[in-house]
Formats: C-alpha cells, structure tokens, sequence
C-alpha cells in the first residue's frame, strides 16, 4: 500500500470522526426518544432502541476504520 502523507492521514481520520459523531448523536437521539414516557405503545419504543443499537455498532465500526488508518497509513 502506498504511504499517505499526515495531512491526508489527518484529513481522513478527521472525516472519520465526523461520521462517528453523527453515528453517536444518531444513537443518543433514538436512545432519548425510546426512553421517553410519552412515547405510544412498546413496539414503537423497542424500535428506536433497536435503532439506538445500531447507531452504536456503525460508531464502532467506524472507530475501526479510525485504527486501521491510523495504523496502517
């Protein structure tokens, strides 16, 4: 693999962090919105928390990508 200059490595790493903030936010949001006593029927509340969980498992897997490359660029 070619060797990427550090500010490429820092730009993608960065455009990296970006994409597991909102993955985060995303989580916190849905992870809230289950949460709340206002929300209907149960259904609709294991939804958002089954959409909280997935928002977690794409932040993780983006902090993957962020150790490959900070790794192996």
């Amino acid at each position: 693999m070619a060797q990427t200059n550090n500010w490429n490595k820092g730009k993608i790493i960065q455009e990296f962090e970006t994409m597991k903030a909102l993955e985060r936010s995303a989580h916190d949001l849905y992870s809230h919105i289950a949460a709340g006593p206002e929300l209907g029927p149960q259904k609709i509340k294991t939804t958002f928390a089954s959409l909280a969980a997935d928002e977690q498992r794409h932040a993780d897997l983006v902090q993957e990508i962020i150790n490959l490359v900070t790794h192996a660029l």
